[in-house]
């Protein structure tokens, strides 16, 4: 696979693999990529709590009771 990245992200990589935090391009994006599934799969979890909570709260019928700030 290879990936062409736009002049910004590019330079923003290079100063990276000079910092030495990374032997490799390579390296250095399948970093990102496993970080950037990782966060995504976390906000799907919490996503899918809060509407178990909400689905919870709907079924107690405790809407009535609960303050929302700012509402």
């Amino acid at each position: 696979m290879e990936v062409t990245l736009p002049p910004d992200l590019k330079r923003q990589v290079e100063q990276e693999l000079a910092s030495g935090g990374y032997h490799s391009c390579e390296e250095l994006i399948e970093h990102a990529v496993r970080r950037f599934l990782n966060l995504r799969q976390r906000g799907e979890r919490r996503l899918e709590a809060l509407r178990r909570v909400g689905m919870a709260v709907d079924r107690a019928r405790l809407y009535d009771r609960v303050l929302i700030p700012g509402t």
